[in-house]
């Protein structure tokens, strides 16, 4: 007979982990996770992948203020957070304001790539712009590997049938 009541005992216990765990992963499944850019960890992915005649004109230093540069932009744009705040799906949402025009920051890659030229041209001793111009289109490829962008933010991570969730 106390077999019988472990045996039961044990079953209710892992019923219930398992409706607790099961729980939690469908609720977290739909929120998105923030994308953390270190910016040692971008200037080294840069480095890498740069073209050899990119990689003989800029150092890594150089590389790290290219991307400095290209956060500039977005820190302008109202994209950009301190160290240590997390955005969160608030951040994801559309604002929408009169007429129903979305009033959710953006920033042109054209703009990013024009600044960060214009940055690296402006110095006294100039970069080569090419070479500045190769490093922030990898920019881009690694903000849109770490799930910074690439994916319209209405399309990831909203449940099927909550249009309303971003």
């Amino acid at each position: 007979m106390t077999w019988l009541f472990l045996g039961l005992g044990t079953l209710m216990v892992v019923g219930i982990a398992l409706v607790a765990v099961g729980s939690a992963v469908g609720r977290l499944g739909g929120t998105l996770r923030p994308a953390v850019l270190e910016v040692d960890d971008a200037a080294d992915w840069i480095a890498e992948r740069l073209p050899e005649e990119a990689a003989g004109q800029l150092s890594l230093d150089d590389v790290v203020f290219v991307v400095g540069w290209y956060l500039e932009v977005f820190d302008e744009a109202g994209l950009a957070t301190e160290h240590g705040q997390e955005l969160g799906d608030a951040a994801h949402e559309p604002v929408t304001g009169s007429g129903g025009a979305s009033n959710q920051a953006t920033a042109s890659l054209d703009t990013v790539l024009e600044h960060v030229v214009a940055r690296a041209t402006q110095r006294d001793e100039p970069l080569d712009a090419a070479s500045v111009a190769m490093a922030a289109e990898l920019m881009g490829a690694y903000l849109a590997e770490i799930g910074a962008f690439g994916v319209q933010v209405e399309q990831i991570g909203r449940p099927e049938g909550n249009p309303d969730r971003g």
